[in-house]
């Protein structure tokens, strides 16, 4: 036989269906070809196999010897290309062990890891997820690689890369926490009472504070910062004794609200609210895993905004 190089898959085709239907006329039809194609098609696959392969009988075409060695292999491989066609990879959670590494900030941590890790409980008992903080790049390489699964930072951060494929998944409003009442304020954070406060300002949210830093800088307002911390830890203890304040997402004022007693106030403006995104890579987009845990993630995203705007603000 030639070499497999030369070898044209729909001259395979037309051979398995000629062993089917035993006529030109016949294979012509299935294939909505003219019969002359399928004639020239078979003189093709004389050539490349050196053997007549159909002889022209009374009612049809009957394969040779040498058509009827081939024919199961050729008949096999056709199957074989029809299944990988046609076949859609299945992901069964409940029997997984799989492990997805999410990137995400301290947010991702605190407020969605919990609710989604109780979903996943449920249904894939043995899936791992990790999770490493952001990094000042835009991700393409590191999910290209596989290094990480998804990506969940901010809509406004300007990092990721654009040819990302991405999904909104939660709308936050930025608040200000206080341990206490806060006298000078109607339960609104308005710019003259933005002037009496001293801020902790938590590097690690730096997207959050990105945010108030230019309301502030619109309004003609220098925030108090009384304390920088490197992280999050020591940001509710330090509130707490020192009587500070912070400007954060409404989903951690909930928490410490829960936590702590603590009592928030939105800012008299409309434009402290941002979106997080889902990111991942358009090469996994169809992974059914990853298909899977996005599914899940925007879940657990939508509990936590129904669960926000249900519970009253405390004032």
């Amino acid at each position: 036989m030639s070499d497999l190089n030369r070898i044209d898959l729909n001259l395979l085709r037309v051979f398995d269906l000629l062993m089917l239907e035993g006529s030109v006329s016949r294979v012509a039809q299935k294939l909505h070809l003219s019969q002359s194609t399928i004639s020239h098609a078979l003189s093709r696959l004389r050539r490349q196999f050196n053997d007549d392969l159909f002889i022209p009988v009374y009612g049809g075409m009957a394969p040779t010897e040498q058509a009827k060695l081939i024919s199961p292999l050729v008949r096999q491989a056709m199957l074989l290309l029809e299944q990988s066609i046609n076949s859609t990879p299945i992901f069964e959670p409940a029997q997984s062990k799989a492990k997805f590494r999410l990137a995400g900030g301290d947010y991702v941590e605190l407020v969605l890891l919990p609710v989604l890790m109780e979903q996943i409980a449920q249904l894939a008992p043995d899936i791992k997820i990790e999770i490493e903080g952001l990094k000042a790049t835009d991700y393409s390489r590191e999910l290209e690689s596989g290094a990480i699964d998804l990506v969940i930072g901010f809509e406004a951060l300007g990092r990721l890369a654009k040819s990302l494929k991405t999904a909104s998944i939660i709308t936050e409003q930025l608040v200000v926490i206080a341990p206490n009442p806060i006298d000078s304020t109607q339960g609104v954070i308005t710019v003259d009472s933005m002037r009496s406060l001293k801020f902790i300002y938590p590097s690690n949210w730096g997207h959050s504070q990105a945010i108030m830093d230019e309301w502030c800088q619109q309004h003609g307002v220098e925030r108090h910062i009384a304390i920088k911390t490197s992280g999050f830890v020591a940001v509710p203890v330090l509130m707490e004794k020192l009587g500070l304040v912070t400007a954060l997402p409404s989903a951690i004022a909930r928490y410490y609200e829960q936590q702590f007693g603590f009592i928030y106030y939105p800012v008299a403006s409309s434009e402290l609210t941002y979106r997080h995104l889902l990111a991942w890579h358009p090469l996994r987009d169809k992974d059914p895993s990853l298909l899977w845990l996005r599914q899940q993630i925007i879940k657990a995203a939508e509990l936590i905004e129904s669960h926000d705007a249900a519970l009253p603000r405390r004032s």
